[in-house]
């Protein structure tokens, strides 16, 4: 049986963001028990249906990354991988421009979504007035909305500095103790990078797809075929069109991304500069390929019985430690 050591750091960091994203759950929770509450005061329009789906879109793609982030930690530090530590942080700072959009979302349901939608409360006594109602949900709702903003905020800063320690444990060390080869250690970094990107791209374009989904109940007819599009190629000239064709407001009267235009795009200008550098990286993992540069990866749970005398010598810590390593390097000429 394989066995990871994760370092007091690692430990530290791994339980920080379980906490953090357990907090941030049930946060977001709260705020999606308010948003349901609010809308149902009111009768909406096909409009105010799409809005509030969107939101509750939105509230769920958030929860996912909370859940991915717990996911990317926990294999950064059992692979002792550097370059997904790295992944991480910059996929946490994404999460807190999300956070932000999210808020602006709201405030498009509360003015937008409820305008012409037919007020009917359960109790008229609790809440007598349209007006009255939706500040009393933005009362409930704000404070939280920017308590998660800040506390994604917060946390970027912690992630930065538990990123830094355990890089400064295993980091960049990790790719100079299996080869004195710069060659050799070039493929191992491009090829670590192609993996965390293709990690993200992958939660990146799931994300777009699903947003979608209220731009169909408000008007849109195709949303299918742009998904999986998106699956199938991932083309740029593609998603030029998808940013112009979203960016463009329309004149019919009908207009499918009036109220999800800046998520749209912001998921869509995220997703395009993550495959944008995927691409890059995996066409220098192909060329090392091509040159005979191969990396390969095995785990190993123990050290042989012939070293079992040595176990007190320095030099048999580095062996072990190398033995423990997750990778393996070997040139194929």
């Amino acid at each position: 049986m394989v066995k990871f050591k994760i370092s007091l750091w690692g430990k530290l960091m791994l339980a920080s963001i379980v906490i953090y994203c357990i907090s941030l759950t049930l946060l977001e929770t709260l705020v999606i028990m308010f948003h349901l509450d609010f809308v149902s005061k009111f009768i909406l329009t096909q409009n105010g249906d799409g809005i509030s789906e969107s939101d509750l879109i939105y509230h769920a793609i958030f929860i996912a990354s909370l859940v991915f982030q717990v996911i990317l930690c926990l294999d950064a530090l059992i692979q002792k991988n550097s370059i997904q530590l790295k992944a991480l942080l910059a996929f946490n700072i994404f999460s807190l421009a999300y956070a932000a959009l999210q808020i602006q979302q709201h405030i498009t349901l509360e003015e937008e979504g409820t305008s012409q939608a037919i007020f009917s409360p359960d109790d008229i006594t609790k809440f007598p007035t349209p007006e009255f109602t939706k500040q009393y949900y933005i009362k409930k709702m704000r404070p939280i909305e920017y308590i998660i903003a800040g506390l994604v905020l917060g946390y970027s800063m912690i992630l930065g500095l538990f990123s830094y320690k355990l890089m400064s444990e295993f980091g960049w060390e990790n790719y100079k103790i299996y080869s004195g080869d710069l060659q050799v250690r070039n493929a191992l970094l491009s090829l670590t990078l192609l993996q965390a990107l293709i990690k993200l791209d992958v939660f990146l374009i799931l994300s777009y797809a699903l947003q979608l989904i209220p731009s169909k109940s408000i008007g849109y007819s195709d949303s299918k075929f742009e998904t999986v599009s998106i699956f199938i190629g991932g083309f740029i000239i593609l998603f030029m069109a998808w940013m112009v064709k979203i960016l463009i407001p329309r004149t019919d009267g009908i207009d499918p991304y009036k109220f999800t235009r800046k998520l749209l795009f912001f998921t869509l200008s995220t997703t395009f500069v993550f495959i944008s550098i995927t691409i890059y990286y995996a066409t220098i993992c192909f060329k090392n390929m091509n040159r005979g540069v191969y990396v390969y990866t095995g785990y190993q749970s123990s050290v042989g019985p012939q070293d079992e005398g040595n176990r007190t010598s320095k030099r048999f810590s580095k062996i072990s430690e190398v033995s423990e390593a997750r990778k393996s390097i070997i040139i194929l000429d």
